[in-house]
C-alpha cells in the first residue's frame, strides 16, 4: 500500500464560508502536501463516487469534516455512510478530526467527539471573532499532528482592525468616565442630604442661616441631577458603541450592513 498523504475535507456545500477559513488556517501546514475538498454535490447525480471515495480516503493521511446540521442531512451520511467509512480506514492509517461549524446531534451521526479537533463546548458560529480564529488555529495544529508535523505551530496573531481598536479605546474612555461620574453623582447627593439634615435643626432652633444650608443643599441637589442625565446619555453611547463593535467584528456581515457601521464607528470615536 502506498504512503499516505495529504488531507480530504469533507463538507457541506452551504457552509462554504466555513470551509473557505478552516483552509486559510491549514495553509500553513498542509499547502504542500496537498487538500482534496468533496461536498455532498459530488454525491449526486453519479455513481462514480461509490469508487471515487474509498480510493482518496485510501491515500489520504488525515480526513477532516466540516460538522453542522446541514452536513447530518447530507448525502455523506444518509447516502454515503461517511463516518461508518472513515472507522474502516482508521485501521489502515486514517487520521479523523472534525470540525463543529455549528450545534447539532453529531453523535447519533457516529461521530466520536474525541475525533473533534477543538473544544466542543462552542461551536464555531457562536463565537467572536478572536475567540474563532483562536480555535480554527487549535484545528490547524491537531491536523500538523496527525500530518507528523511539529506540535509547536505558531499561534496566527489577531490583528483587529482599525476601526475596532479605535472603538476599543473609546468604549474604554467612556466605562471609565460613566463610573468615575456614578462615583460623583452618589457623594453629592449625599452632600444634599447632609446639608437637608443640617438645615432642618437649625429651622428649629431658630437659627437664620438654615435658609443657605437648605440653598446649599438643593443647588447641589440639581447638580446631582445634571449628573445623573449626563450618566445616562453615556450610557446609551455606550450600549451603541457595544453594537457597533459586535457587528464590525462579524465577518460573516454583509458589506452593505458593513459600511454603515465604519461610518458609525467614525462618527462616535470622531
Amino acid at each position: 500500500m502506498s504512503a499516505r498523504t495529504g488531507v480530504f475535507i469533507a463538507c457541506c456545500f452551504p457552509e462554504k464560508k466555513w470551509l473557505d477559513r478552516v483552509q486559510t488556517a491549514l495553509k500553513p501546514v498542509a499547502g504542500g502536501e496537498g487538500i482534496v475538498v468533496w461536498d455532498e454535490r459530488r454525491l449526486r447525480g453519479s455513481g462514480t463516487w461509490k469508487a471515487e471515495l474509498p480510493e482518496i480516503l485510501g491515500s489520504r493521511k488525515v480526513a477532516l469534516l466540516i460538522v453542522s446540521d446541514l452536513f447530518l442531512e447530507s448525502d455523506f451520511v444518509t447516502r454515503a455512510k461517511l463516518p461508518a467509512l472513515l472507522e474502516r480506514e482508521r485501521a489502515q492509517g486514517l487520521k479523523i478530526c472534525w470540525v463543529l461549524a455549528s450545534h447539532c446531534l453529531y453523535d447519533l451521526a457516529g461521530l466520536n467527539p474525541m475525533d473533534a479537533a477543538h473544544d466542543l463546548s462552542a461551536a464555531l458560529d457562536g463565537l467572536g471573532l478572536e475567540k474563532r480564529d483562536a480555535e480554527l488555529t487549535e484545528v490547524a495544529r491537531q491536523v500538523a499532528l496527525h500530518l507528523g508535523r511539529p506540535a509547536s505551530l505558531p499561534a496566527k496573531p489577531v490583528v483587529p482592525p482599525p476601526a475596532l481598536l479605535a472603538l476599543d479605546a473609546a468604549n474604554q474612555t467612556r466605562h471609565t468616565s460613566l463610573l468615575d461620574l456614578r462615583r460623583l453623582a452618589r457623594w453629592m447627593f449625599l452632600a444634599a442630604l447632609a446639608l437637608g439634615a443640617l438645615a432642618i435643626p437649625a429651622a428649629f432652633l431658630g437659627f437664620t442661616h438654615f435658609l443657605l444650608l437648605a440653598g446649599f443643599a438643593g443647588f447641589i441637589a440639581c447638580q446631582a441631577l445634571l449628573v445623573r442625565a449626563r450618566i445616562d446619555f453615556l450610557g446609551q453611547g455606550l450600549l451603541g458603541l457595544r453594537y457597533t463593535r459586535s457587528g464590525l467584528a462579524d465577518e460573516t456581515l454583509p458589506s452593505r450592513q458593513r459600511e454603515p457601521l465604519v461610518r458609525r464607528a467614525e462618527e462616535m470615536v470622531g
